[in-house]
């Protein structure tokens, strides 16, 4: 009777210890198995697109701010033609033109009349045989009177005009009027040597205007 109950006591202890060991066992493998399984499950999820996307941080504004900046086209303006010149019509006629196409028997006052210049009176003079029309005092030089006195100095001032001068040049007025020149001669012989100021005391364009009479003169520059 004294050995029964120790007997079992014994043994119930040592199935205790026994039961313990196991339970331990039981959760350390449970501990190690779901340590595998969540690796395994990390190791799954590491090479998914979708899992490293919703991990992969959003961009911060210094990485945005280092992209280069893609300028914005410039906008296209429209090319405008502008419109034509207009052309100036004059009514006028030419001021110097080809006198070859005038018919013969012309006056200066004609030329005069039609627009030419003094330049295209000579031409026209010269072409039809320097005709007397055009030169009623016979000096060489047309159309004096018709034209402004301006642009036959300017024409004549320099030029020879062969046959017509004669005489020397430093003379003045008396010095022609004791060699018995016209005052025609006299005005030719002012215009070939560039129109002294010794021969035009005032400087009005009109030689020798008081050494030969009103008459002489006002016959020459206005007939």
């Amino acid at each position: 009777m004294n050995g029964e109950p120790y007997t079992r006591t014994h043994c119930h202890r040592r199935n205790d210890r026994g039961n313990a060991t196991l339970a331990a066992l039981g959760g350390v493998a449970v501990g190690v198995i779901l340590v595998l399984l969540a690796w395994i499950v990390v190791l799954m999820t590491r090479n998914d697109p979708s899992t490293r996307a919703a991990s992969t941080p959003p961009s911060t504004p210094a990485a945005a701010a280092q992209a280069p900046a893609v300028s914005a086209p410039a906008p296209t303006v429209p090319k405008t033609t502008a419109p034509p010149p207009v052309k100036k019509t004059s009514s006028a006629a030419p001021a110097i033109g080809d006198v070859r196409s005038l018919p013969a028997g012309l006056f200066c006052r004609d030329l005069n009349a039609k627009g030419y210049s003094y330049v295209a009176a000579i031409d026209y003079w010269r072409l039809h045989g320097q005709p007397n029309q055009m030169d009623a005092d016979r000096n060489g030089i047309p159309c004096e009177t018709v034209y402004p006195r301006g642009d036959v100095a300017a024409y004549w001032n320099g030029r020879e005009i062969s046959g017509v001068v004669f005489w020397s040049a430093g003379l003045y007025c008396r010095d022609l009027v004791a060699r018995g020149a016209s005052y025609s001669e006299a005005v030719r012989y002012w215009w070939y040597y560039g129109m002294p100021d010794r021969m035009d005391a005032d400087r009005n364009g009109i030689p020798c205007e008081t050494v030969y009479s009103s008459a002489a003169v006002n016959a020459f520059w206005y007939p």
